[in-house]
């Protein structure tokens, strides 16, 4: 038999016959994805699909299952308003669960209220697959708040962001002209509002009124309310002027009053350069227009009688003025000729030659101070010529001369002291780099160095001879363990290894023999072929 080395064996990486795992039932796929017959099969038997196939299937079972509309109703959350496309993107969740929301501009646009975290709704739309996240989504197109309606909601949530910007503050609003005379009624000329305002304002023919015409409910009534404002603030001039505005309408529903309820409108009311009064509705009715406008009436006929408030006891004003007027005159007129009166008895006017010597007795008294002051003058412009003829004669040639000659002779005295300082502190530098340079010698550096190094090579070469001796003493003791502990060693201790012939397969135990198998029995000299036996099967010869 030829020897082997142990390390050559191998084990078997297949399985015994009775070890095999039991056979399963594949389930059949879900559907053929239009795979021909030749398509690549998983390893349980099913056919793959893609990512987008499968998302689709998913969307199918949710478009079946569930019905084509759903109502849900949750908490609003994660509200993200993307700006570029107009498309509202949120999460309805409960105590339990939430879902992504998705509500496209054509339906967004239509939302009286403004979405905000929070709010308690009720979501009408469909449920279907986002493919590119691979997640479902209720795809919105109505909202309506939960406990109180949506027109209702919108008023509160503008009512408090236009009160936060100040658009409601007394301080803002424009005083009302007193006697307005050219008015510009915003309104419907078919409206029962206009009525009631023209027969106020009827009573007063000097009025000149100027209708603008627009619709006071319906779609767009409002931004119409917003462009007639800002076109009558445009062309006041054109139209001769106008002292303020009014805006009116009846009363209705909150459906029916709400264009005066609409951000537009509010906005176009504050920047307004004309007074805006408002009578809109009935007393119990009150807008946004209402809280913005400068004044507000609670009915079409109040704001005309506001308008006009003045006008009705300007008879009674006049008069009043007029005896005012007249009173005042006579007090002027009495107090003029007291005036008058004591002015006759003013002593210039009965003595008018004394006011003339005493003014040419004041003529004579000032030629005198100003002759003294001119003496005076000539004095002090002496003295200060004399001043400077001494200030020139010091700073006369022959002063300036002898100064410089003076400061010559220092500055002589000064550079022969300073040059021989410096020749004396140069020869002590040149004597102190002399020795520097004796000392920085390179011959002398490198005997240093050399001796360095002949130090470090000695000590090198003792540490690589340490470590040759360690490592050798190492190998060799582990050469003499891995000898013993060899398995050769072990087969000539009296052990055999007992393996399969066929696959040569160490055997372990006995239950990985089963009757019949041939085996091979190795031991330290040779191998010995044999085959297993049933133990309890009774032998042919006993």
């Amino acid at each position: 038999m030829e020897k082997t080395n142990f390390f050559d064996f191998k084990q078997s990486t297949t399985r015994r016959a009775g070890t095999a795992p039991a056979s399963r039932t594949v389930p059949p796929p879900l559907r053929n994805n239009g795979r021909s017959p030749s398509a690549p099969v998983g390893p349980r038997g099913v056919e793959p699909m893609s990512v987008s196939q499968l998302t689709h299937l998913i969307d199918e079972i949710l478009k079946t299952v569930l019905p084509p509309v759903v109502l849900v109703k949750g908490e609003v959350s994660n509200v993200k308003p993307h700006a570029a496309s107009g498309h509202l993107y949120f999460t309805l969740k409960d105590a339990e669960a939430c879902i992504d929301c998705v509500m496209w501009r054509s339906d967004a646009v239509r939302l009286k209220f403004e979405l905000a975290d929070g709010l308690e709704l009720l979501a009408d739309g469909r449920v279907a697959v986002y493919p590119q996240r691979g997640r479902y989504q209720l795809y919105v197109e109505t909202l309506q708040p939960l406990g109180q309606g949506a027109l209702e909601l919108a008023f509160k949530q503008l009512r408090a962001r236009l009160d936060r910007e100040g658009l409601f503050l007394p301080e803002r609003k424009k005083p009302l002209p007193d006697f307005p005379t050219r008015i510009i009624i915003v309104t419907g000329t078919q409206t029962a509002a206009l009525q009631d305002v023209l027969k106020v304002l009827r009573r007063f023919p000097w009025l000149k009124l100027f209708v603008y015409h627009v619709p006071v409910q319906g779609d767009g009534a409002g931004e119409r309310i917003a462009q007639a404002l800002a076109h009558v603030n445009r062309t006041i001039g054109s139209i001769g002027g106008a002292d303020l505005v009014l805006l009116a309408r009846g009363g209705g529903s909150l459906e029916d009053l709400w264009a005066f309820n609409e951000e537009g409108v509010g906005r176009a009311i504050a920047a307004s350069r004309l007074p805006v009064v408002t009578g809109i509705g009935h007393e119990v009715d009150t807008s946004i227009a209402d809280l913005v406008a400068d004044y507000f009436a609670h009915t079409p006929t109040e704001a005309a009688q506001v308008v006009t408030r003045n006008w009705r006891t300007a008879p009674q004003v006049i008069e009043s003025a007029g005896l005012r007027l007249a009173r005042e005159l006579r007090n002027l007129m009495a107090h003029a000729r007291g005036h008058l009166a004591a002015v006759e008895r003013h002593e210039a006017f009965r003595r008018p030659l004394d006011r003339v010597r005493s003014l040419q007795q004041h003529l004579d008294h000032q030629d005198r101070t100003l002759g003294h002051l001119m003496a005076a003058a000539v004095r002090v412009t002496r003295w200060r010529a004399g001043e400077l003829q001494n200030r020139l004669e010091q700073l006369g040639p022959a002063f300036v001369f002898a100064r410089f000659r003076a400061r010559l002779a220092d500055a002589r005295q000064r550079l022969a002291h300073g040059g021989s300082h410096r020749l004396l502190r140069a020869h002590e530098q040149v004597s102190r780099l002399r020795a520097e340079f004796v000392r920085a010698d390179p011959r002398h550096r490198v005997r240093l160095l050399g001796e360095r190094l002949r130090t470090v090579a000695r000590r090198l070469d003792c540490a690589v001879d340490v470590l040759h001796r360690r490592r050798t003493a190492r190998l060799e003791s582990m050469a003499r363990f891995l000898h013993a502990v060899g398995p050769e060693q072990v087969l000539r201790r009296g052990f055999s290894i007992t393996m399969e012939k066929k696959g040569r397969a160490i055997l372990r135990a006995s239950a990985d023999v089963r009757p019949g198998d041939r085996l091979v029995t190795r031991f330290a000299d040779g191998e010995v072929d044999s085959t297993a036996e049933d133990p309890r099967q009774p032998e042919l010869f006993e």
